[in-house]
């Protein structure tokens, strides 16, 4: 059987990319990804975790003339953050999720004198 020149395949070699090629490739698009998932996490941090969590809140029911409602912390501690300039405050519900929250050392000494005046004098 014979096989004419229009009909006769050949496979078809795709050029090999070098290893610094490839892996070039692969660093730009890790770094890429990680770009993206560090505007996600600040997009989650910054405003859906907060808009979330009030909706969530504001699903529940409340009488007539009750105050906001708000989440039932079980502990709370402070500890230092990676960012200069601010301290890292985390909540402790009674399921043990730990939420934590950062914020500047200014708004950490408001709280702290905050939490000073409303907690009871023994």
């Amino acid at each position: 059987m014979t096989t004419s020149s229009r009909t006769a395949k050949t496979p078809v070699k795709r050029p090999r990319k070098s290893a610094a090629g490839a892996s070039g490739a692969r660093s730009r698009s890790a770094t890429t990804k990680r770009a993206n998932r560090s505007a996600t996490n600040v997009a989650i941090a910054t405003e859906l975790a907060p808009a979330v969590a009030i909706a969530l809140l504001d699903k529940t029911e409340q009488p007539p003339g009750a105050p906001a409602p708000s989440l039932d912390c079980l502990a709370a501690g402070a500890a230092p953050s990676e960012t200069k300039g601010k301290v890292r405050v985390q909540l402790m519900f009674e399921n043990g999720a730990v939420l934590p929250v950062e914020m500047s050392n200014a708004a950490g000494a408001a709280l702290s004198k905050g939490l000073a005046e409303e907690l009871p004098k023994k």
